[in-house]
């Protein structure tokens, strides 16, 4: 009996998993990539707001941000550090305890500025706070 031969497979690593896995990584870095960048270059345009006229009580503190940074409490000025307005701000805070805070920060503001404001009003525990926009 004559047995026929038995060719042998080379052996060798199947590639196409590792090709298909390569060119998944490739899409989702191009994806998330397009998907950063725009969210970095997006033009952002603050919108104007129908607000009421306030009403100009003695339980109001104003708070001013120029396009400097600095702040501005009822028009005095008190420089760009956010440590002095959180002592100036507690000091008017311990004479009245149901002061609310109007912040008026111009448009070219640093956000960092305007934010600032708002965590020094939420350390000392306000929590009647306004924006003020433009109409």
């Amino acid at each position: 009996m004559k047995f026929s031969e038995r060719k042998q497979e080379e052996a060798g690593i199947d590639l196409t998993p590792f090709i298909d896995v390569v060119f998944m990584l490739l899409l989702f870095f191009v994806v998330s990539t397009s998907l950063f960048k725009g969210a970095t270059q997006l033009d952002v345009q603050l919108p104007k707001a129908d607000v009421q006229a306030l009403t100009k009580e003695g339980n109001t503190l104003e708070i001013g941000v120029d396009a400097k940074g600095e702040y501005y409490l009822n028009g005095n000025p008190l420089g760009n550090e956010p440590k002095k307005l959180k002592r100036v701000l507690a000091s008017k805070l311990e004479q009245n305890k149901s002061l609310a805070i109007v912040v008026a920060g111009d448009k070219k503001a640093p956000h960092q500025a305007v934010v600032s404001v708002l965590e020094v009003a939420s350390q000392l525990g306000v929590n009647k706070v306004q924006i003020i926009a433009q109409k």
